[in-house]
């Protein structure tokens, strides 16, 4: 019976049922209180994968389709709420649009973009799950452990010495301000980063850099997380961050160097102009979940003979879905750790969190089987690479990667059509109607929307308009059974600068 609710949660309020005129008898009502604990914020991520079965005996429900009547002008105001765009012009990189939407309540989406040196970018994308904790917390963080692995030993001076503050080593474009508790609580772990890297520094590959930081902050959330007496940074919001957990998706731009550093199930792809009126879509990351063969290869060649425990329904112990993230402590603490916090919760309801008690997942024998270390590509920019699309996995869910590129790319020719008119004294009639055919259409499938991660958002809902209503109008207890939350980052490149750059560098090896 409590697997009889999703299909019913699509079409109703479940809190409203209450006041509808709808009868329901004792076996209906049971399944409809299954549906109300299944469904919370709370338990849907935990327990969706029980409820698969459509909810067929109750009759006369209410039909929220119908139902959502939001106006264009309506709908485009909320996904305007969260759209921002930098004109960054430096560079390999002319600007970026973002946006988010949440389904979550509050969303568990986070992002992150900043400047840490000349020519030099970081941006990122961050999807939380089992809360916000853990994504707030890496989006916090994770830019200035990025930034201390990749300095040099004259920069590491400078921070441990006091002479460059530790809030001066990222400029961000847009950032929250700490409390006055993380604040002390980040400086300590960065100050003895710092130190440490001072004391080992030994540069290395980029994708090394990059890596470590992931690791070193992971390993960093979870030593603040632990309830132990020796743990002077300890907080209930810290072992919140510690239990929940979060996806990343980061791009660090070096010049016309781009890298990608992915850790679980957000993506990033490549927008490259192949030739006129045509892209193609060039994926940079790698999700890490069940359905990327070479990650459950990789976990079970850790974790010998225990493949039939491990990987269930496609999840990591038949809970988690990502196979690398931040945070997420039960599946990263000895077993001994692991019983410890166990019993700490029990006796601390109030900070129980997502899995309430229930710390040590069954058949836990060799831990740690989640890990933080991100996959790393790169890439070397060239002029046909226009754009850059970074996402949570809320997006890639309902468009394709070869779908997106394909809407940002119509929406740069839908907004450059109207400011760049290529028409000339020396065309040909034939030319002249072939341009104006090609703009007629251009303009007809112009986008409404003049931020592209919104065109992006829009695009994923409907885009016909009574369909992205419907998505708009559903209640917070129902709209996540229907979707995930989705935040999106378009990074558009210099593609003068690019080549400018490719062909003096060409100059100087030749």
């Amino acid at each position: 019976m409590i697997r009889a609710c999703v299909a019913f949660g699509r079409i109703v309020s479940l809190s409203s049922l209450d006041s509808a005129s709808v009868t329901l008898d004792k076996s209906q009502l049971h399944v409809l209180h299954s549906c109300r604990y299944h469904v919370s914020s709370k338990n849907f991520k935990r327990n969706r994968g029980r409820v698969l079965v459509s909810f067929k005996s109750v009759t006369k429900l209410p039909d929220l389709e119908a139902s959502a009547k939001l106006s264009p002008q309506q709908v485009t105001s909320i996904l305007e709420l969260y759209q921002r765009r930098f004109e960054i012009q430096e560079g390999a990189v002319k600007s970026v649009d973002i946006n988010r939407l949440p389904a979550n309540d509050p969303i568990e989406d986070r992002d992150g973009f900043a400047n840490i040196g000349p020519s030099q970018f970081l941006f990122g994308v961050y999807d939380g799950h089992g809360g916000c904790g853990c994504s707030t917390t890496v989006s916090e963080r994770l830019f200035q452990y990025i930034t201390i692995s990749l300095a040099n030993y004259g920069l590491l001076e400078d921070v441990n010495s006091g002479n460059l503050g530790f809030n001066n080593l990222v400029k961000w474009y847009q950032k929250d301000n700490y409390s006055e508790r993380n604040q002390r609580l980040y400086h300590r772990a960065i100050t003895r980063y710092v130190s440490e890297s001072l004391a080992a520094h030994e540069p290395t590959s980029i994708e090394q850099h990059l890596k470590d930081a992931f690791v070193r902050l992971d390993h960093d959330i979870i030593q603040e997380g632990l309830p132990t007496e020796s743990n002077r940074d300890f907080h209930p919001d810290s072992l919140q961050a510690a239990m929940s957990g979060s996806c990343a998706n980061v791009a660090y731009i070096d010049d016309t160097d781009l890298y990608v550093a992915n850790l679980g199930d957000c993506r990033a792809v490549l927008g490259v102009k192949i030739q006129e009126q045509e892209y193609a879509a060039v994926p940079l990351s790698n999700t890490h979940d069940a359905h990327n063969a070479s990650e459950i290869r990789r976990i079970l060649d850790h974790h010998k003979n225990e493949s039939t425990n491990i990987i269930r329904n496609n999840r990591l112990f038949g809970e988690l879905m990502p196979l690398r993230a931040f945070g997420d402590i039960r599946y990263k603490l000895s077993i001994t750790e692991a019983k410890e916090l166990e019993r700490f919760l029990n006796m601390q309801s109030q900070v129980r969190g997502y899995y309430d008690n229930k710390v040590v997942p069954p058949n836990y024998k060799t831990p740690p089987y989640l890990i933080s270390e991100p996959e790393v590509i790169q890439h070397k920019l060239t002029p046909k690479d226009k754009f850059l699309v970074l996402a949570s996995d809320g997006l890639f869910d309902m468009l394709t990667p070869e779908k997106v590129v394909k809407l940002v790319a119509g929406h740069i020719d839908g907004k450059q059509i109207l400011i760049d008119p290529q028409m000339d004294t020396n065309m040909s009639l034939k030319d002249v109607n072939r341009y104006l055919v090609e703009r007629k259409t251009k303009l007809a499938n112009r986008s409404i929307d003049d931020n592209a991660a919104t065109h992006l958002i829009r695009n994923a809902l409907g885009p016909e308009h009574r369909q992205i209503s419907y998505y708009l109008s559903l209640p917070d207890n129902v709209c996540r059974t229907q979707r995930d939350d989705m935040t999106v980052a378009v990074i558009f490149f210099d593609s003068d600068y690019i080549k400018d750059k490719n062909v003096s560098e060409s100059m100087v090896k030749k």
